[in-house]
């Protein structure tokens, strides 16, 4: 058997760490529980935990914000900026068509309803120069960093 307890893990840099916000976040998303799912049908406000996945990148110019909404016309996404907090919004509507009034469903997977996610910025963002795009069901986010951040430099006294 194999001690893990001292095992060292590889530092990976400042942004390895969630900030106090995410972390809460997930620690409520993950330990939500119904004791009416039984697991029998999906309930979208409760399996979209995690929705839409989301990939958060930074360069020396921009944060770089992915997300995956394959399916979620650009009319039913909101993305807003508030207090250097990023929220991704949305709604999934069910498609009801003429057609399907005689069909019997045995499974019906495609899912509805609103779901939101929010990511504190690690740096300070230009708001006025966001943009936002879809392509092939990704949503892409380009949020540029502030460039004349008030950054005053306090010069040390010795006594």
């Amino acid at each position: 058997m194999k001690n893990t307890k001292n095992t060292l893990i590889p530092f990976e840099g400042e942004h390895n760490f969630l900030s106090l916000r995410d972390a809460m976040n997930n620690l409520f998303d993950e330990s939500i529980w119904s004791p009416f799912d039984h697991g029998i049908t999906s309930n979208f406000s409760k399996s979209n935990i995690g929705f839409p996945k989301v990939n958060i990148s930074e360069t020396e110019k921009e944060v770089v914000v992915t997300a995956n909404v394959p399916g979620i016309s650009v009319e039913d996404i909101s993305v807003e900026i508030n207090d250097n907090v990023l929220t991704l919004s949305g709604q999934m509507t069910k498609e009801n068509k003429e057609e399907d009034k005689d069909k019997k469903y045995y499974r019906y997977e495609r899912e509805s309803g609103s779901f939101s996610r929010s990511f504190s910025l690690p740096v300070r963002i230009d708001e006025d120069k966001i943009e936002a795009e879809v392509k092939n069901g990704v949503l892409t986010i380009n949020l540029p960093k502030l460039e004349n951040e008030n950054k005053k430099k306090i010069q040390i006294k010795v006594k």
